[in-house]
């Protein structure tokens, strides 16, 4: 059975966090986050992927946004002060995934950044100063959803 990503279009219920919980949500302590802490900021720019990544993440019992390139995701960011792991691609137009992770790390530096891609080597990463944990395509969610924890 062959399985086409166009074929269906997810629908995003709202979420509504408390507003003690949006207000915590930054200032937990270092060790790792708990599923029902857990809030990832999805960024790809393939609309598709992103969308297969919130429902992978989701069925797994985790908050999600999404947003489909870094600017967006930053301005998220910005609104959502509960959002604390954010998952990557590294491959997007105007501004990079490694961009995005050292703009993050510089304004929400307890923010955990994952990144992810299909064309980019390890090397590449290290080459670049890059610490973040990375995970290539095709990933396994479970993975990433023990990176996003630590």
């Amino acid at each position: 059975m062959q399985l086409s990503l166009t074929s269906f279009s997810p629908v995003r219920p709202p979420t509504f966090p408390s507003a003690a919980a949006s207000e915590n949500a930054r200032s937990a302590p270092d060790d790792a986050i708990g599923a029902e802490q857990l809030k990832v900021l999805v960024v790809d720019d393939d609309q598709d992927l992103a969308d297969v990544a919130e429902i992978l993440l989701r069925s797994n019992g985790i908050e999600v946004v999404v947003a489909y390139s870094a600017t967006q995701a930053l301005s998220l960011l910005e609104q959502d002060p509960s959002i604390n792991a954010v998952f990557s691609d590294i491959m997007m137009p105007n501004i990079t995934g490694l961009e995005l992770a050292r703009t993050i790390h510089d304004l929400y530096p307890e923010v955990r950044v994952v990144l992810t891609s299909g064309f980019t080597a390890l090397a590449l990463l290290d080459n670049a100063g890059h610490s973040e944990p990375f995970v290539a395509k095709p990933y396994r969610i479970e993975k990433v959803i023990d990176l996003l924890r630590r």
